[in-house]
């Protein structure tokens, strides 16, 4: 299990759905409008079209594929998650596959859809006369710059508005010997699916090596969960990792974890110390830790080998049981004899640190010690 950074990501992809979104409409000839033809009211968004590109009922042969629909829904569910396993990056593995496939087959690649469109306009010398139309089969878009013009003049004829800048000649390719050149345009759609940048697999990669990066030495500190009532001797095994018996001898030198003038620590104090220190770890910490401790993920708790690359793990923290069982064995293993001898910070009872659990434990004995 590995936090990543989550907010990171979710920044990428709110500047994706920027650059793709309405905003941009008429940069990428999207005027809302239905075509002038088919009378069919086209995407709203280049966005919109990234999310509904492959679904049944969105494409123009009604044809259900993995296209970039269902690459970014899964994008979208990976992006819910605060932490995540080694099989939650074969996501990406997908994801990529994906995009490859939509690259290398034609029918599906968004460079390839084919239009009958305006391949050559000229206006009428006079209002009486008909513009001069020539039309053809164009690969990418609808929108070539003879049809931007053809627009353009019949919108200022019905002093009307055809809302869109003029198109790039790169978004669509015209036909040689009535057949479009396969992988030549570069419409929107391609861009915002398979381009250099602003693309869904930029996107993709962007976001994978967020993810990387935080499985990686250096990365956010991971949450181990020691396990509850494992018995003194996890206490002494605990105590043995140096990181966690530095932090906890710099927690009982903290006065503030401790009743006011007393030698014994308030529980959830003590706690809550441990539990915001961080500190690095060695491989030989690593073997204590993976038979002692667990992790969580969505709530439950899973073994620390099951961790992706739990191996690189070297920078953590740690979040004892409540009941402070455990806790209290790792506090008398790293203090040993100065559990007797600690000065206390404020304390007005002397010398000596003094657990709860072992006053408990003390009472008793000393009950038992009178009925015998």
């Amino acid at each position: 299990m590995f936090e990543w950074d989550r907010q990171g990501a979710l920044a990428l992809l709110g500047e994706y759905k920027a650059f793709w979104g309405p905003s941009k409409n008429a940069e990428f000839g999207i005027t809302g409008k239905p075509d002038a033809n088919t009378r069919k009211v086209n995407a709203k968004s280049v966005y919109l079209s990234v999310e509904n590109h492959g679904r049944v009922g969105m494409s123009r042969k009604n044809i259900d594929f993995s296209g970039g629909g269902a690459i970014l829904e899964k994008l979208l569910s990976f992006l819910e998650r605060e932490t995540f396993l080694e099989e939650d990056l074969l996501d990406f593995e997908d994801m990529e596959r994906d995009l490859d496939r939509l690259e290398t087959r034609p029918g599906r690649n968004p460079a390839n859809i084919t239009f009958r469109t305006m391949t050559s306009f000229k206006p009428p010398a006079t209002d009486d006369d008909e513009p001069e139309i020539k039309r053809g089969v164009v690969a990418g878009h609808f929108l070539t710059i003879p049809y931007w013009e053809y627009r353009q003049w019949k919108a200022d004829k019905l002093n009307e508005t055809f809302p869109s800048e003029r198109p790039n000649p790169e978004w669509y390719a015209f036909s040689k010997d009535g057949e479009p050149p396969k992988n030549k345009a570069k419409p929107p759609l391609w861009q915002a699916l398979l381009g250099e940048k602003n693309s869904l697999r930029k996107l993709v990669n962007d976001i994978k090596e967020l993810v990387e990066k935080s499985m990686g030495p250096g990365g956010a500190p991971i949450k181990i969960d020691v396990n509850a009532n494992l018995g003194p001797k996890t206490g002494e095994r605990l105590a043995a990792i140096a990181g966690l018996n530095k932090a906890i001898r710099e927690v009982m030198a903290d006065g503030t974890i401790y009743t006011k003038g007393r030698r014994f620590p308030v529980k959830s104090r003590l706690n809550d110390a441990v539990r915001n220190k961080t500190f690095n770890i060695s491989s030989s910490d690593l073997a204590i830790l993976v038979e002692t401790c667990t992790v969580k993920i969505d709530g439950e708790r899973v073994e620390i080998d099951e961790v992706v690359n739990y191996e690189k793990i070297n920078n953590i923290t740690m979040r004892f049981p409540k009941s402070n069982k455990t806790l209290n064995n790792v506090v008398r293993a790293v203090m040993g004899e100065q559990m007797e001898t600690f000065k206390v910070p404020g304390s007005t009872e002397g010398d000596g640190i003094t657990l709860k659990q072992l006053d408990a434990m003390e009472a008793f004995s000393n009950l038992m010690k009178v009925i015998k």
